[in-house]
């Protein structure tokens, strides 16, 4: 006999897809213009770069940035969404909190991050020459965000129960990103290889919810005797 899905769990695993399904497009946007600018790089840590070379194309081409950050920005609201989603899929509350709390941990960095380059940007494409960036800046902010996330993410795999194919194909690619994060810090050339594990966590997340969404919803009656 199937579970009823309440209304608010209803809305929550509602959010936990389309946040899903935003992150896995924004996802494959940013590997559309990585290929189409392939001198911008938005992270000193994604290769190792001098000051001149990582600062000179978002002086030259701004209005690539701003539109990457304005990807970014909803980029992030959308894995927020995921990850509070998320928390609901979890057997240990304690496990999914400490996720939730670490991924908007990397979130606020996340917005830090572009705040810097989007200002910088912006100055470039009305101004020669723009202010510098502050490189140290934001290497730092970088790899915190992305320590922030790979904590949060491998929370997650711990918390979440391993019932069905789908949840134990998430743990797994839940793990490989916490695992190529940890390379890209010895190797930042492996950086870029992040996008893989996340496209495919996004990608089953987006199934689990919608698995759990075709759960038949709880009757208006019932839900006026719960109350």
């Amino acid at each position: 006999m199937s579970t009823l899905l309440t209304a608010p769990a209803r809305a929550l695993h509602r959010a936990g897809l389309i946040g899903a399904l935003v992150t896995f497009a924004c996802a494959v946007v940013f590997q559309v213009l990585s290929a189409a600018h392939p001198g911008v790089h938005l992270q000193p840590t994604d290769v190792p770069l001098s000051p001149d070379a990582f600062l000179r194309p978002l002086d030259d081409e701004p209005d690539a940035v701003l539109v990457w950050m304005a990807f970014d920005t909803v980029f992030v609201v959308a894995y927020l969404t995921t990850f509070v989603a998320a928390r609901a899929l979890t057997v240990s509350r304690l496990l999914g909190t400490l996720s939730l709390a670490a991924m908007i941990t990397a979130g606020v960095l996340d917005m830090a991050e572009n705040a810097v380059l989007a200002v910088h940007a912006a100055q470039a494409s009305v101004m020669d020459p723009a202010p510098a960036a502050p490189m140290m800046t934001l290497y730092v902010i970088a790899q915190l965000k992305s320590t922030a996330a790979a904590t949060g993410i491998a929370f997650l795999a711990l918390a979440l129960p391993a019932r069905d194919r789908l949840l134990r194909a998430a743990i797994v690619a839940a793990g490989a990103f916490v695992l190529v994060t940890a390379a890209g810090v010895a190797r930042p050339e492996l950086a870029g290889l992040e996008a893989l594990p996340i496209l495919l966590l996004m990608g089953l997340l987006a199934g689990v919810f919608a698995g759990r969404l075709r759960k038949p919803a709880t009757a208006p009656a019932a839900v006026a005797e719960a109350a």
